[in-house]
């Protein structure tokens, strides 16, 4: 993937806002997905070509909101994945029924053309049987005459069949949706049915019995959260790797079931005088989530110190500062009675955070984390990384990356022409080095004993 992506993300929106003659309603999907194939036009990084796919499709997703009768700046969490849900089943069936079903074949006169095109077309069929078995006879008399029918149709059918197989995998999803667009089809009765509800009273006991746990894990931990490194040299049988990295995952697992324990919470809880009460349990939770983040960050900075940065432990940071931004988004939304502005910003955090890892660079921040440690230098995991980190590698004199570039101008990508660039440069530099070596004369020897 690379510039092409870019190329039919603005090709698409352009067929849907065509085809809708409603440019206004697809502004925030078409922002968010050029953004998404902007990232994969900009880095090189699989992990971030993931996540920036990812988010393309999700951003098409919204263009098919409006049609679901679901407005995205105050759309419920439950609406928003219903309507979803629904684009993706027209999605799939989109194209049969406008083929079976809105096409009426029967009352459509075909024009000149083609009636000229079905007349060649069945031409083609009768001549085919004596055109194999003429073929088959010619070229068996000549072989000359079979180089030239060999020449001209040498065909990879195996090929062949791929790429079409491969364009009906997008074309048949992609009409389905744009078809889905154009007849609207409203959701059906999302709202939580009120007999379906947890007590206020049973719900706050549940959450504060949480609240209590997280409280005594926070108090009787609060010296290993913060202890560092000297923690770990007074700590009988307590190694680095015991301290930081299981801590660190565990942490973060709790502070990730959080959010949606709390949503689920909010969502069912009986609304009633108790909701004031509730809001105080949950923020008092988020607040423990937030120590729990923190000792999570400062565990994983001493793992980094120690052994070294690595892709996971980027990412999973990332993902860490996510749900800080989150938790604290629920709190400003949800807890204050705004549970509709909730996914919006949801999404906001979750591009942000995207576009924050592209311009920070993860791959060459890896390089340079470890190159500063000379303790966790390896270059053999280095050499691994994607072409986003050949220009550090280069600037701590390291060999680039093993990974190929493609000549192809549809897979252009700003990091691999830049790692193109920066490589050719030091290779450059390393051939004069040696030619310049070679072509200063050997130092004149003098015998012993000779003025």
């Amino acid at each position: 993937m690379g510039i092409n992506v870019a190329v039919w993300t603005v090709l698409f929106l352009s067929v849907a806002a065509w085809l809708i003659r409603r440019p206004g309603e697809m502004v925030l999907g078409a922002a968010g997905a050029l953004i998404a194939a902007a990232g994969i036009a900009w880095r090189d990084s699989p992990r971030l070509a993931a996540l920036d796919f990812l988010l393309l499709l999700l951003f098409f997703a919204f263009l098919s909101l409006r049609a679901r009768g679901v407005r995205e700046w105050a759309a419920g969490i439950l609406s928003v994945a219903a309507a979803l849900v629904m684009s993706a089943a027209f999605s799939v069936s989109g194209i049969f029924q406008a083929l079976f079903v809105d096409i009426k074949w029967r009352e459509m006169q075909p024009g000149a053309i083609t009636r000229r095109a079905l007349v060649v077309l069945r031409g083609f069929l009768i001549a085919a049987p004596l055109l194999l078995i003429f073929i088959a006879l010619l070229t068996s008399a000549d072989a000359a005459f079979a180089t030239i029918l060999m020449n001209i149709f040498n065909i990879d059918f195996p090929r062949v069949i791929g790429h079409v197989l491969f364009t009906l995998v997008i074309a048949v999803p992609a009409a389905g949706f744009l078809r889905s667009m154009l007849v609207p089809a409203g959701l059906p009765d999302v709202e939580r049915p009120s007999w379906f509800h947890l007590a206020a009273a049973e719900t706050n006991v549940a959450i504060a019995l949480v609240d209590i746990l997280f409280a005594l894990f926070v108090a009787v931990q609060l010296r290993y959260f913060f202890g560092g490194a000297a923690l770990v040299k007074v700590a009988p049988k307590l190694t680095y790797a015991e301290y930081a990295r299981r801590g660190f995952f565990e942490l973060v697992a709790v502070a990730a079931l959080v959010l949606p324990l709390l949503l689920i919470a909010e969502w069912l809880i009986e609304k009633s005088g108790r909701m004031k009460l509730f809001r105080l349990l949950a923020l008092a939770q988020v607040l423990l989530v937030f120590v729990i983040l923190v000792s999570a960050y400062r565990r994983m900075q001493l793992y980094v110190d120690t052994f070294g940065l690595t892709e996971l432990r980027v990412y999973t940071t990332a993902f860490m500062f996510l749900l800080a931004a989150l938790l604290a988004w629920f709190a400003a939304t949800v807890l204050t009675g705004h549970r509709r502005q909730f996914f919006l910003g949801a999404v906001a955090c979750g591009l942000l955070t995207v576009i924050v890892l592209h311009a920070i660079n993860p791959d060459a921040l890896i390089v340079r984390t470890n190159v500063a440690n000379k303790r966790a230098l390896d270059t053999t995991y280095l050499a691994e990384l994607s072409h986003d980190a050949d220009p550090e590698l280069v600037a701590a004199n390291l060999p680039c990356t093993k990974r190929k570039q493609s000549g192809d101008w549809r897979t252009w990508n700003a990091s691999r022409a830049e790692a193109a660039r920066v490589c050719a440069a030091a290779t450059l530099r390393v051939e004069r080095h040696a030619a310049d070596r070679a072509a200063v004369p050997p130092p004149r020897r003098i015998d012993a004993g000779v003025e």
